[in-house]
């Protein structure tokens, strides 16, 4: 299914309706200052993320190039991916902007706390991200460009059923952060190479 047939469905997260992007199956959304999830008890507590998306119970293979372009002056953790969230919890996949200033991938998955770790280098801020959902299994790989072969980055469970993907950018420490979505693809089907 490709990116443009993926565009109905899609709500933002305090149940707006999308407007109609600039182009087909592309996707834009902008995080206001202090925008994040997170979840560390005590040190960081925060679920202010705005994000577009849409539910999926089944197993699926979705992927999507995301590309941060932060006007807030490029502070750290901006940064722009893929959240899902389930009634256990949530993670979040994304293209971020380190402490050094230098791009990264991050993954966080919270059940119920914030389990961070961050990936390999970036050249500029984006990447082609693809989740592979397998009833309890989930697998996040990453891409340089489109034509590139994915490659593998994290597993973990969340519980089978119902699912919400979302798209979103964050802002922790800028005055705002957009992020900016294309290339949209799913496939009812797993990947099955996945390592």
């Amino acid at each position: 299914m490709s990116g443009s047939a993926l565009e109905e469905g899609w709500t933002w997260s305090d149940g707006r309706l999308p407007e109609p992007a600039a182009g087909r199956g592309r996707f834009v959304v902008t995080a206001a200052a202090g925008a994040d999830l997170y979840h560390i008890p005590g040190v960081r507590e925060i679920d202010r993320l705005p994000s577009l998306g849409r539910d999926f119970t089944d197993d699926f293979t979705l992927s999507v190039r995301a590309e941060v372009r932060d006007a807030g002056g490029g502070r750290f953790a901006d940064a722009g991916g893929i959240v899902l969230h389930t009634a256990a919890g949530w993670a979040k996949f994304c293209v971020e902007r380190s402490p050094t200033g230098a791009w990264t991938l991050v993954t966080v998955v919270s059940q119920p706390c914030s389990d961070e770790a961050a990936g390999p280098s970036l050249d500029g801020p984006r990447a082609r991200l693809t989740v592979v959902r397998e009833g309890p299994r989930v697998t996040f790989l990453h891409a340089a460009g489109q034509e590139a072969e994915p490659r593998f980055l994290r597993t973990f469970t969340m519980p089978a059923g119902a699912l919400r993907v979302g798209l979103f950018a964050q802002a922790p420490f800028s005055p705002s952060c957009t992020a900016v979505f294309d290339h949209l693809h799913h496939d009812p089907e797993p990947l099955r190479d996945r390592r």
